[in-house]
């Protein structure tokens, strides 16, 4: 009996491993766990066969009874957790890259723009007397003051600073974000699901670091952690 589980056991590491080398090697911590609980099932069972004459005299072996196998279970709900937490990976890969596309950003507000992207000049804040670079774009509203999210995702951060006024940043996934302020409320909180096309705030008169521009949005789009020219993407009227 010993014998057959033993042999069930080692199959299905056997069939683990097969199944492995083509996987992502981000699990390769867990491999090496299983590499080294297989080592011992088969240094117990090992041991266990050498002690065979005693098997009849004691029944149970840490509480659980002789004719049941808890390392055959253990191994296999190892296994068992370690491919669905996988399968989780994969899919939510799947879903982020069938759902993010740049290309297809709407802008959150129609207006005229009245202060470009610039990284490599820097702007004047009358407001705080500094010099600095402009990681956005301005948008003077023209009909509205309503800002909408430029693509769906999840709201990350609703902040409020004398710099910023209110500001949100929202995650579209893969590696995307895009960051609204200037604004004077909310209609949004942390971890909010958004659609694209959604009011997620409004306009008014602030007074943050752009407050002698008048009311407009300052609007951002983050890529891989770099800040990028939203007009590449979006156009404003």
């Amino acid at each position: 009996m010993k014998n057959n589980r033993f042999t069930r056991v080692k199959t299905r590491l056997k069939d683990f491993f097969i199944k492995l080398k083509n996987r992502d090697f981000s699990f390769l911590i867990i491999a090496l766990s299983i590499i080294l609980l297989a080592t011992a099932v088969i240094w117990r069972y090992s041991t266990n066969s050498q002690n065979n004459n005693y098997a009849g005299e004691n029944d149970e072996l840490d509480g659980v009874a002789a004719h049941e196998d808890p390392y055959e279970d253990y191994v296999q709900g190892i296994i068992e957790d370690f491919e669905n937490a996988e399968k989780d990976k994969d899919d939510e890969d799947e879903v982020e890259q069938d759902t993010v596309d740049l290309n297809a950003m709407k802008a959150p507000l129609q207006g005229e723009l009245i202060r470009e992207f610039t990284m490599d000049d820097l702007v004047y804040y009358e407001a705080i007397g500094e010099w600095r670079v402009h990681k956005g774009i301005d948008i003077k509203p023209k009909d509205t003051l309503f800002i909408e999210s430029a693509l769906a995702g999840k709201v990350e951060a609703v902040n409020n600073s004398e710099i910023t006024a209110i500001e949100i940043i929202i995650d579209h996934g893969n590696n995307i974000k895009t960051l609204y302020s200037n604004l004077i409320s909310a209609n949004v909180k942390v971890g909010d699901t958004v659609e694209k096309g959604q009011v997620i705030g409004n306009l008014g008169k602030t007074v943050s670091i752009e407050s002698t521009d008048g009311a407009h949005l300052h609007f951002e789009v983050i890529v891989d952690g770099k800040n990028v020219n939203p007009l590449d993407y979006i156009t404003i009227d």
